[in-house]
């Protein structure tokens, strides 16, 4: 309601408890009247304070609007943030687990890595060991390489006679023992062919 139509409205008031009164003398008429005009300055002051809180309670029904409103943005802007934590959650979950398994495989290559140095020490000292053996035999085959060289360019010497040697004793055995033995027995005197004159001087 407006303030004109309140006044309205207030008149018509005033106007009815005029009418409905009986004819009041000068002096009362104006008692009425000043009476009316105050009860008409209270109202107007009653609407105007009226109007200022409705005023009031208008902007802060539109505050709390904003309020609400501002509420729910923050709302969905929650469920947003809380889906999104939830997504960031299981992605971090997920690279934890990955994590671990990358660090696991490292452990492990790391390990395969410290076996294979070893053997490549290994390796690299028998390979050291093998060149030095290697090199000893060249060493060794050049220096026969120039023995021989040298004896080939050396003239030819005289062989001096060499010294008579006795011949080793062998060792005696079981075929040497029986030849010795059958060399005792003395064959018997082979039977004489042809006889001689005093073989036949009985026959005289």
């Amino acid at each position: 309601m407006t303030k004109g139509n309140l006044n309205d409205l207030i008149r018509k008031e005033a106007n009815k408890e005029v009418e409905s009164q009986p004819s009041p003398s000068p002096k009362r008429s104006k008692e009425t009247n000043a009476t009316l005009q105050a009860k008409i300055n209270d109202l107007t002051a009653e609407l105007e304070k009226t109007e200022k809180n409705g005023q009031t309670l208008q902007e802060k029904v539109i505050s709390l609007e904003e309020e609400l409103k501002e509420h729910r943005e923050l709302s969905v802007s929650l469920q947003q943030l809380q889906q999104q934590t939830e997504q960031l959650e299981s992605v971090l979950s997920e690279k934890t687990t990955l994590v671990a398994k990358l660090s696991s495989q490292l452990s492990q290559s790391q390990t395969e890595l410290t076996e294979k140095k070893q053997l490549i020490e290994k390796l690299s000292s028998q390979l050291s060991k093998t060149e030095t053996e290697l090199t000893d035999k060249k060493q060794l085959i050049e220096k026969l390489y120039n023995q021989i060289k040298t004896l080939e360019n050396s003239p030819t010497a005289t062989p001096e006679p060499s010294a008579i040697t006795k011949p080793v004793p062998k060792k005696p055995s079981l075929y040497n023992f029986e030849m010795a033995t059958l060399a005792r027995y003395i064959a018997p005197n082979p039977t004489p062919t042809e006889l001689t004159d005093s073989d036949i001087g009985w026959f005289d």
